[in-house]
């Protein structure tokens, strides 16, 4: 142990790394904590720390912010837990746990995918683990799937009905492109190609505490190209420049605070808030989704349209609209005998 002359920290070099602090009894606490990790393993909550930091750079902000919630169950559940001390029981204990709490399958399923990508990641940089323990951790059957409620009919033509508001664009727009949030946030003048009525879909918009970030398409196949229907085409403007929702005349993309403001006065201004907003921009979405389906798109074309990931993803949405219509038809038939109207969720389109 010694102490520099250059910027007085104390020192120990052990098994080739030093070890540095600024005080003795602070190096000497550093070296305790160094030699019960060597001696005893990491525990589960500084692993998931090791490998979050890993990913920094390598994804997204919002995919960042996204494993917070995840985390947090697993630092509860076991963070004092020795890596070597986690069973393959203790975390199937785990899961199962999550699911008797009535947790969707989202919920359940995203802890264990971290927990084994963390695994994965401590037996290749250490060595000192050779198996996952979630390799043989089952999700419990009869996991429910996460489905947003549609929007109601009425909220639907409130929607194409208003796209003379302020911001009303963007919520008509959603209505006629199926686009996510990001993507329509992203889009220019650029991307359409109005005579050939196509828009292209190459990027993204997400937020870094609160501020706009545009993400391009990690390769040429990310991008696609849906057609420019003259609904939303007779509704765009002649001509403008840059970014087509914008707070500075295209410049620049919404920030985040910016976007909320938007969409909260135009769903006051259109009717479309009670406490808070009615409908999200989600919802739309899935209502072009309905648009397709009852247009007979086939599930295939329909993933294209909607840059799904995989067609599963378009059935499911698809299996979503068929059922709701059962319970459209159920409400109908309720309603009608006991002579009470309703507000139903939109499944078809008029």
């Amino acid at each position: 142990m010694y102490q520099r002359k250059s910027n007085g920290l104390w020192c120990e070099k052990v098994n080739g790394k030093v070890i540095t602090a600024k005080t003795k009894k602070a190096l000497i606490a550093k070296l305790m904590d160094y030699n019960e990790k060597e001696t005893n393993g990491l525990k589960v909550s500084e692993a998931l720390e090791e490998w979050l930091t890993s990913k920094e750079g390598k994804v997204s902000f919002k995919t960042l912010e996204g494993y917070a919630a995840p985390i947090a169950r697993l630092n509860d559940a076991f963070g004092d837990v020795r890596l070597k001390d986690l069973t393959p029981a203790m975390i199937q204990g785990f899961v199962n746990s999550l699911h008797s709490q009535g947790y969707k399958r989202t919920t359940v399923q995203r802890p264990l995918d971290i927990l084994r990508m963390m695994f994965d990641y401590e037996i290749v940089k250490s060595g000192k683990i050779s198996t996952n323990p979630c390799a043989s951790v089952k999700l419990p059957r009869g996991l429910k799937q996460e489905h947003r409620e549609l929007a109601s009919k009425e909220d639907v033509d409130i929607v194409k009905a208003s796209v003379n508001l302020p911001f009303g664009l963007f919520a008509y727009l959603l209505c006629y492109t199926g686009l996510r949030k990001g993507e329509a946030l992203a889009l220019t003048y650029s991307d359409f190609d109005f005579d050939r009525e196509i828009i292209t879909i190459n990027k993204s918009l997400s937020w870094q505490h609160n501020r706009p970030v545009i993400k391009e398409p990690k390769t040429a196949t990310s991008i696609r190209r849906i057609a420019l229907l003259d609904a939303l085409g007779s509704v765009l403007p002649k001509k403008w420049n840059g970014y087509l929702f914008s707070a500075d005349n295209g410049k620049t993309p919404l920030t985040q605070t910016e976007f909320r403001h938007r969409w909260v006065a135009y769903c006051k201004a259109a009717g479309l808030c009670d406490d808070a907003p009615r409908i999200t921009p989600h919802q739309l979405r899935h209502e072009f989704a309905t648009i397709l389906f009852d247009a007979g798109v086939d599930p295939a074309d329909a993933k294209d349209w909607l840059g799904h990931a995989s067609e599963s993803t378009t059935r499911e949405i698809y299996t979503h609209i068929r059922e709701s219509r059962k319970t459209l038809t159920a409400m109908q038939v309720e309603n009608f005998l006991k002579g009470v109207p309703t507000t139903v969720p939109s499944t078809k389109n008029h």
